[in-house]
């Protein structure tokens, strides 16, 4: 696990560390810059990205991989993760007696969790809940109860909250999910068939725009006020799967990404 910073045009390491266990999701969990990560042995570990030599916090937080961690940071709320696992279970946790859930999530039939995020809907929190047959689930957390349920073609890789609306892709296709009564619109992709889009991410500065990262190397960027009948920009950046993506908070227009040639690629869209 290692943390880089920007220098200009240059990527420098600053610091790194080796895990007991291959680590399979991370996410920062707010104002502190800590980093909360799950592994391969259900572990969930939180770290002070400025010194990597022992985890602030570790237990085991599941029986099976966690493959899906998000954190909820707002004003006036505690900060507290999400982690979805193999087990089947979704569970929370409060990041100031994190070794407890404050909330499990138990299914009427286990199956494998893929993707998980924090939300709101009229003021409230939510949580999303991805599937590897491709259903999803739109818990309502004070309620405890699920909202509704909808399905689409195949496993949930990725999943996000923008507005009224949620970004999904899939390991075949990429959807907007409208919040409020789960309609789903489906976002066609000029990709290779069986080409599974690993990650959607929407730009903060701008949330009509969203960014799919796809097996096929490709970034492919919609604008989700116009007719989804082709991308705005497609950027071929990779000969190997773009695995993850993420956009800079403050500047517009910075992103990064990873590939499987285990690369870190950073660039800017100067006109969005």
């Amino acid at each position: 696990m290692s943390v880089y910073g920007l220098s200009g045009k240059h990527v420098e390491l600053k610091t790194e560390t080796e895990t007991t266990s291959p680590l399979r999701c991370g996410t920062m969990t707010g104002q502190n810059r800590h980093l909360a990560t799950g592994d391969f042995d259900g572990q969930l570990q939180i770290w002070d990205t400025q010194r990597f030599d022992i985890p602030l916090v570790s237990f085991k937080a599941h029986e099976s991989i966690i493959n899906a961690i998000d954190n909820f940071n707002q004003p006036k709320e505690p900060q507290e993760l999400v982690t979805g696992s193999r087990d089947g279970l979704v569970k929370v946790w409060d990041t100031r007696q994190s070794e407890k859930a404050v909330l499990t999530i138990t299914p009427n039939k286990s199956k494998d969790i893929w993707a998980v995020t924090f939300g709101q809907l009229r003021g409230q929190k939510v949580i999303a809940v991805g599937y590897e047959d491709g259903d999803i689930k739109l818990f309502d957390v004070a309620g405890s109860n699920y909202l509704w349920q909808t399905h689409v073609k195949d496993g949930v890789c990725s999943i996000e909250f923008n507005k009224d609306q949620l970004l999904v892709s899939t390991i075949s296709g990429a959807y907007l999910i409208e919040i409020e009564t789960g309609k789903i619109i489906e976002i066609p992709l000029i990709t290779k068939e069986n080409t599974t889009l690993w990650s959607v991410r929407h730009i903060p500065q701008q949330s009509n725009y969203c960014t799919i990262a796809g097996g096929d190397g490709n970034l492919s960027t919609f604008n989700l006020q116009q007719p989804l009948t082709e991308p705005t920009n497609v950027l071929k950046l990779s000969k190997h799967p773009i695995i993850s993506l993420d956009w800079h908070k403050d500047k517009k227009g910075l992103f990064t990404c990873s590939s499987f040639d285990q690369s870190i690629k950073i660039g800017i869209f100067q006109k969005i």
